[in-house]
């Protein structure tokens, strides 16, 4: 049978938006169904009871720790996130814990200022990594740990996990499976409106109608000075500016699937300047950081005879890009 299994996914929250979304992704890939405080970003007692719940119908728990202890629980002075893994441990549900390498990266706000928080964060990790755990530093580097430590989990620590409808005969279990499949959709479309708002931080930075000059030349003038060796050349440099918007606009379309480097920039010169005319390289890199930094493109690696790193937009720029060219009434 192809099994698929209930995965508890817990941490703080507020502070943890990104990290949970890339994890819920990584899961939804193996074809998991993710559980967690999404319906609880406000810890209480009520709610920890229902949680306690949840726990006990999953195959397996995923612990993220960041820079944040947590909620505290009044009665036994814990945060609920801690409360959660115990209880997990408790119940002999297989238990893989992710904390960050180095909270000293990390902004004030994502980190605990007090020095009862500070101890008691430090209490929880150590009791972290008495058991299985992996470190991580960045959003696309605990996806990754999370998805490797999710093939152990499968093959060293097995579970009844969840078949497909047609292969029980138990009306019971078909309802649960219906239920699940319903819990599994509503992330998905969680995790495609997280993707789609302002990104947070970004208004740092240059965008919009903000000017960018970029320099380029003529590929013609380029070549001549290779073929008139003898000859007194001096290539001449151009500049235009450009808004961000128009920058991101004349290769947004192109990134709706996964692209190179460089087929980004020949379709940025050709935008912008025509056939003939090539982009200064120090200002096309400067282009794709800043576009990076608004949230607009992301990259990432395939493995094809050897790794290579392709490029798409990302469902923020998606956004983006249809308010500024759809045609309205």
């Amino acid at each position: 049978m192809d099994k698929k299994y209930q995965v508890f996914v817990s941490s703080t929250y507020q502070d943890l938006i990104e990290e949970r979304q890339k994890v819920i992704e990584a899961l939804i890939s193996k074809n998991c169904f993710p559980v967690g405080m999404e319906y609880f970003p406000a810890a209480s007692e009520e709610q920890f009871a229902v949680i306690k719940k949840l726990i006990d119908r999953c195959d397996y728990y995923i612990l993220i720790l960041g820079g944040r202890y947590g909620s505290i629980e009044p009665k036994t002075g814990k945060s609920y996130t801690q409360l959660e893994y115990e209880y997990a441990l408790n119940k002999n549900i297989p238990v893989a814990a992710f904390y960050h390498k180095n909270i000293g990266d990390l902004p004030s706000s994502k980190v605990e200022n007090t020095n009862e928080g500070k101890e008691k964060y430090g209490e929880f990790k150590r009791l972290v990594q008495n058991n299985l755990c992996k470190s991580w530093g960045e959003a696309y580097e605990l996806a990754f740990n999370v998805n490797v430590t999710l093939d152990y989990m499968f093959e060293n620590y097995p579970r009844t996990g969840w078949v497909k409808a047609d292969e029980i005969s138990s009306a019971e279990a078909n309802k649960e499976l219906i239920t699940l499949r319903k819990e599994n959709d509503l992330l998905k479309s969680k995790i495609r409106a997280l993707s789609s708002q302002v990104p947070e931080g970004t208004e740092e930075y240059q965008q919009g109608n903000d000017k960018f000059t970029i320099r380029y030349g003529s590929i013609w003038g380029h070549l001549k000075g290779w073929d008139n060796i003898d000859d007194e050349y001096e290539e001449k440099e151009y500049k235009s500016e450009f808004s961000w918007n128009h920058i991101f606009l004349s290769i947004a379309t192109t990134l709706l699937q996964p692209v190179s480097e460089q087929t980004i920039e020949s379709t940025l010169e050709k935008q912008l300047f025509g056939e003939n005319y090539y982009i200064n390289k120090e200002d096309f890199q400067t282009i794709l950081i800043q576009l990076m930094a608004l949230k607009l493109i992301t990259s990432d690696t395939i493995k094809y005879e050897g790794v290579g790193t392709f490029w798409t937009i990302t469902e923020y720029g998606k956004k983006l890009m249809v308010k500024l060219l759809a045609l309205k009434k």
